[in-house]
C-alpha cells in the first residue's frame, strides 16, 4: 500500500503535565544568530511571560555565533551575549509546568570577559523566578576580584545575605555552573548550593563549591517556580560582559545534560506513515506526545526520550489529532488518518 502522509498545523490547545525529569532546556543551536533573543522560540522580554522587561535607549540581547561547550554536558555553536557597554533587555522563558516542591537544578555554561567592581552595584546574571518577574527564587551574579572574578548566589529577596566564592575564576574561560535549590515548605530552611566546573559525568559532588547563607521565611519565594530570566534590563555599569548558553533546568543532576543540542523546532518535520502506522520526526526529540480523537478526548499519552518514531499500531481506523510538546515548551500539532 502506498504511504499516506498528513502534516499540517492546527490551532489546538490542551493542557498537560510533563513527566520528563528535564523541565526546560535550550542550547540556542536552533535559534538564529545575529538576531535578538526576544521573539525566538518562547523567549520574551515581556514581564507577563517570563522576561524582566524591555530595553530603554539601548539594544536587545542578541543570539551570537560564540560557541560554548562542556565535557559530558553539551555543546552549541550559539550563545547569548551580555554587553556591558550599553543597555539591553531582560529576556526570559517560562517552564512548561511550575515547580512547587522538592529539589530542582539549574545549569548553564558561562564565559565572562569582564565583571563589575564591588565598589558599585553588582547586578544578577540570571534569576529563577516564582510566578512573576518580581518574585525571585534564586539569583546568581559575578563580581570583580583581582585579575579575575568571584561567583555569588542568593536566596530570594535582594536583602537576603549573599554567598561569595573564595576561589577567583579566570576571564575568557568557559565554566559549567549548576545551582541546586531545595524547597522545604513551611519552614525557614530552603537551601541553595552552587557547583562551579564540576566533573559532570561523575555525578553530583558530595560538597558544593558554595552554599548560600540561610534567609528568613518572608524572603523565600518558591511556591510556584516557573521561569528562567536573564536580568539584563538594568544599568550597564553593573552588568558583566560575556556569554551564557546551554541552559537546563531538571529535577535530577543527570537529567541536566542537553541531548537535543541541534534541533530547530521551528523546522521540525512531523509526518504519519500509514503502512507502518507510525509517526515519524526528522530528528530525535524529547518531550511529550498526546494523541486525541476528533472529539478532543485524550486516548494516548507517550513520553519521548531522544526518539524519532512513535509506534501507533494499536490505533483503530479513524481521524486523530496529535500534539508534541518539547521540554522547552515548543509545540507541534498535526492531524493524521489511520486507514
Amino acid at each position: 500500500m502506498k504511504s499516506t502522509i498528513f502534516s499540517f498545523s492546527l490551532s489546538l490547545f490542551i493542557s498537560f503535565s510533563v513527566n520528563s525529569q528535564a523541565l526546560f532546556q535550550d542550547s540556542f543551536n536552533g535559534l538564529t544568530s545575529g538576531q535578538e533573543l526576544h521573539g525566538q522560540g518562547l523567549w520574551t522580554n515581556a514581564t507577563s511571560s517570563g522576561g524582566s522587561g524591555d530595553v530603554f535607549g539601548g539594544v536587545r540581547t542578541n543570539v551570537v555565533a560564540f560557541p560554548l561547550s562542556y565535557p559530558a554536558y553539551g555543546s552549541s555553536s550559539n550563545s547569548i551575549q551580555s554587553d556591558n557597554t550599553m543597555s539591553s533587555d531582560g529576556p526570559g522563558h517560562l517552564f512548561p509546568s511550575a515547580i512547587t516542591s522538592g529539589t530542582f537544578y539549574t545549569s548553564f555554561v558561562i564565559n565572562v570577559s569582564d565583571a563589575p567592581p564591588t565598589s558599585g552595584t553588582v547586578y544578577d546574571v540570571i534569576r529563577v523566578l516564582n510566578g512573576s518577574a518580581f518574585s525571585v527564587t534564586l539569583r546568581l551574579f559575578v563580581q570583580e576580584s583581582g585579575s579575575g572574578y568571584n561567583f555569588g548566589i542568593q536566596i530570594g529577596d535582594p536583602s537576603s545575605p549573599k554567598g561569595i566564592t573564595t576561589q577567583v575564576y579566570n576571564y575568557n574561560t568557559s565554566y559549567l555552573v549548576v545551582l541546586k535549590y531545595t524547597i522545604n515548605g513551611g519552614v525557614v530552611n530552603d537551601t541553595l548550593d552552587l557547583f562551579v566546573n564540576p566533573d559532570y559525568a561523575n555525578g553530583e559532588p558530595a560538597t558544593p563549591t558554595l552554599a548560600a547563607p540561610p534567609t528568613s521565611l518572608s524572603l523565600e519565594y518558591a511556591s510556584n517556580v516557573d521561569r528562567f530570566t536573564f536580568v539584563w534590563n538594568i544599568p550597564n555599569s553593573g552588568r558583566f560582559a560575556g556569554h551564557v548558553g546551554l541552559v537546563s533546568v531538571a529535577s535530577t543532576w543527570s537529567d541536566l545534560v542537553l541531548s537535543n543540542n541541534d534541533i530547530n523546532y521551528n523546522n521540525l518535520d512531523v509526518k504519519y506513515i500509514n503502512n507502518s502506522k507510525s509517526i515519524q520526526f526528522n530528528d530525535s526529540v524529547t518531550g511529550q506526545m498526546n494523541i486525541y480523537n476528533v472529539t478532543g478526548q485524550s486516548i494516548k499519552k507517550l513520553q519521548m526520550n531522544n526518539e524519532s518514531i512513535v509506534n501507533l499500531s494499536d490505533l483503530k481506523t479513524g481521524i486523530y489529532l496529535s500534539k508534541f510538546t518539547s521540554i522547552n515548551g515548543e509545540a507541534k500539532t498535526f492531524k493524521f488518518v489511520v486507514n
